[in-house]
């Protein structure tokens, strides 16, 4: 699933830049593909830091979720809440100028 999260964020990555390029896009699209660009890299690392051993128990779930995260996970998580606040005003600024 993780794999699944980087392609399709490299692809949108590729779909933002060639529409750079191109000077051939709209402004609330592009800053909406730039928010799901962010959340599918917060969610591939979720996904990647979240691996652990099958059949762990509850008390060793429980210390998991008492340490502080890594500073990479903290980052991303912040991007990844900068992801939905693009993608909330991809949909809105339109809704509210149409």
């Amino acid at each position: 699933m993780q794999y699944l999260c980087l392609a399709f964020g490299i692809y949108l990555v590729y779909g933002v830049a060639m529409s750079l390029y191109t000077q051939d896009f709209d402004l609330m699209e592009l800053v909406s593909d730039i928010g799901t660009i962010l959340i599918c890299i917060d969610l591939a690392v979720f996904l990647y830091t979240s691996k652990s051993k099958k059949g762990i128990s509850m008390e060793e779930y429980a210390k998991q979720l008492e340490q502080p995260p890594t500073k990479l996970v903290s980052i991303t998580r912040k991007l990844g809440h900068l992801g939905i606040m693009l993608i909330v005003c991809g949909w809105i600024v339109p809704i509210i100028n149409g």
